[in-house]
């Protein structure tokens, strides 16, 4: 419910313009050894061809980072073992290790925001993110929305499209909207948006 802070990253919704999330992901690598955590619902960049965790959100188009999309679990070789994991644990020795992570740039996502959020924000203003540590017992992100990032002409992390349909999330009550959950697209995906764009 909205009225209870608990960020849990991004949750495939649906592609713009259709019906429910697929969840198809791409297979990205993991260089073996990386030093980071990675949760499913986390957002991800490429580095030197391989995949790594977001680790700060934008809070101005200059610093807001340039993503591929979002985590959705891993599978790696260690010790000769397959091993399959809804998180990278930080600083693992594998081969062919191997992020699945969904690229799709028509993707929407649910995340809760930290703080309340207004009905006027919607289709409206970019926000970052709050870059929360994830689980390592459940493998879920810590992400969520940084409402006091709130900007109107410059696309940020991400940007609202609507509010998650459920029962305790409606923003126009405000006993509701303390932490909403969002629809949102990624506004700042590598395939949709040159970094040195400013919205008019």
């Amino acid at each position: 419910m909205s009225t209870t802070k608990a960020l849990r990253g991004f949750q495939p919704a649906r592609m713009r313009g259709s019906g429910a999330n697929s969840t198809g992901f791409e297979e990205i690598p993991i260089a073996s050894g990386l030093a980071k955590n990675i949760f499913t619902g986390d957002t991800v960049k490429a580095t030197l061809g391989n995949c790594e965790p977001v680790t700060v959100g934008g809070t101005s188009l200059g610093d807001a980072p340039i993503v591929i999309g979002v985590f959705q679990g891993c599978h790696y070789v260690q010790d000769g073992q397959p091993k399959w994991s809804k998180y990278w644990p930080t600083g693992t020795s594998a081969t062919n290790a191997t992020a699945m992570v969904n690229t799709d740039p028509t993707s929407t996502y649910y995340i809760q925001a930290d703080t309340s959020v207004s009905a006027g924000d919607i289709n409206k203003s970019f926000f970052g993110l709050t870059v929360g540590a994830g689980s390592t017992v459940t493998g879920q992100s810590g992400f969520g929305v940084k409402a006091a990032t709130r900007l109107a002409t410059q696309a940020i992390d991400v940007y609202p499209v609507a509010v998650k349909n459920e029962p305790g999330n409606d923003i126009t009550v405000a006993a509701e909207r303390a932490y909403p959950v969002l629809e949102v697209r990624l506004a700042h995906h590598k395939a949709m948006l040159a970094p040195s764009v400013t919205l008019a």
